[in-house]
């Protein structure tokens, strides 16, 4: 059967309700995209809620025996009719060349203060090298050499991996971390050609799927695969696909409430929500609910219900700062002042955030205590801040939670003091102009950060 995409739902739908499904069905790509797509098809298949109650059966791939799944899609309904099995998040289609991916995954979910996420993907990691979050305390993740990281997961050992303990303290207690046995590939592969009892269906959701796998090439045969899957990234390609997607959900999610929002505006929804489709969606619906009667979302019910906080916002853009990322620098600059932020309280954000890492690549200067560049956050939290903390008080600039503390220390690395001290005077040149020039506010922001945040992570 040829691969099919999002667009090409609606195709599958009608052959279902032609009374031609497939027995089996897998949704790779983007996890919420998968969810929904998998409801569909589920609504598709049992479209009575008595059917779907006794027909359906729901498994957890975190904690799946693949092949009593396998034994239970052969086995015939005992009340009759279809019965649909749907594994959440299988692994059956994991193999190392998947570990990139579910690392990438739990860094952005780190990244997004979501530790129980995070963790999960970084279990499903673990399983890939046959480990369990206890049994990899053995080996110290941030301490595990090059070659061996390289040998387990099949790609490069990341610098950064002091995060990753306090993550795995969040997984679920429970949660197999057991790898898929190479004996479950081999017998869907003999099942498939063989045949599934008709009127069984299994419908797998994977967000990432090793295509080189035999038993992936035996599914685009004799079942159905739907890429669902959205190029991550900054490139134009990728942002302009991400778009697409978040679009075509606003405009799915109200149809049902008869509303539509102000093309204005979805940009700057889309903008403050990010590429989280599930948020999306959640957001979106309370917009329709906020607008009541009216039938159109504008700019100020927006700007009411989904506007991030300032807070959040420029800690967004002290990061990216620090990161020498000057396109999204600009762009959270702009958001920020559209919001009604002020240039000059943009810049006492910068400010504030410059000051940290001064202090902090000062300290790191000192002999005593010696500060070790790549140093990961165990031997930070434990070691070197006792340390410091002894030698010295720190600055109350300085004070906060120790891996936040981590991350300016991390960050202050890729500069110098020199480069630092330049930036903070570049940054009082603005703030004059700001208050005594001619020039438009947003042009003496942009210019301020065009001139510095090369320099501060160069």
């Amino acid at each position: 059967m040829p691969l099919y995409r999002r667009d090409d739902l609606p195709k599958l739908l009608a052959a279902i309700k032609n009374n031609a499904p497939a027995p089996l069905y897998l949704l790779a790509g983007e996890r919420y995209l998968c969810q929904q797509a998998a409801t569909e098809l589920i609504d598709a298949l049992l479209p009575e809620e008595a059917a779907r109650s006794q027909g359906l059966k729901v498994v957890d791939g975190d904690r799946e025996d693949p092949i009593h799944t396998l034994n239970l899609l052969r086995t015939y309904s005992l009340f009759g009719g279809r019965q649909v099995v749907k594994v959440v998040d299988s692994r059956l289609l994991y193999s190392k060349t998947v570990a990139k991916t579910l690392w990438d995954k739990a860094q952005k979910a780190r990244d997004g203060q979501d530790d129980r996420q995070a963790a999960r993907y970084l279990t499903q990691m673990l399983a890939l090298a046959q480990m369990t979050p206890p049994e990899w305390q053995s080996e110290e993740m941030a301490e595990c050499p090059a070659p061996r990281w390289q040998e387990l997961f099949g790609f490069a050992k990341p610098q950064e991996l002091g995060w990753v303990a306090e993550a795995l303290a969040s997984a679920e207690p429970g949660t197999s971390a057991a790898a898929q046995p190479d004996e479950a590939g081999e017998l869907y592969l003999q099942a498939l050609p063989a045949g599934i009892p008709r009127g069984n269906t299994l419908i797998l959701l994977a967000e990432a799927v090793d295509k080189r796998k035999k038993l992936y090439k035996a599914i685009e045969q004799h079942g159905v695969v739907v890429d669902l899957a959205v190029e991550g990234g900054a490139t134009s390609a990728a942002k302009k696909g991400q778009e697409e997607v978040l679009r075509a959900l606003v405009a799915k999610t109200l149809a049902p409430f008869g509303k539509t929002i102000e093309p204005q505006v979805l940009p700057l929804l889309l903008d403050r929500v990010g590429f989280q489709p599930m948020a999306l969606v959640m957001e979106t619906e309370k917009l329709a609910l906020a607008v009541g009667e009216a039938k159109v979302i504008t700019r100020a019910v927006v700007d009411a219900m989904v506007g991030r906080t300032r807070e959040e916002a420029l800690y967004e853009l002290t990061e990216a700062y620090a990161e020498a990322d000057l396109g999204e620098s600009l762009r959270i600059g702009r958001r920020l002042q559209e919001t009604g932020m002020h240039p000059l309280a943009i810049l006492a954000g910068l400010r504030n955030h410059l000051r940290k890492l001064l202090l902090a690549r000062s300290l790191q200067e000192l002999p005593e205590p010696a500060y070790s560049p790549g140093l990961a956050f165990p031997a930070f939290q434990q070691g070197y801040l006792p340390r410091l903390k002894e030698a010295r008080p720190l600055p109350p600039l300085l004070a906060g939670h120790p891996y936040v503390l981590y991350k300016t220390f991390r960050q202050a690395e890729r500069t110098t003091t020199v480069r630092l001290k330049i930036a903070l005077r570049e940054l009082l040149a603005a703030e004059f102009r700001l208050k005594g020039s001619s020039v438009p506010e947003s042009l003496v922001l942009e210019a301020f950060l065009f001139r510095t945040v090369a320099g501060v992570a160069a």
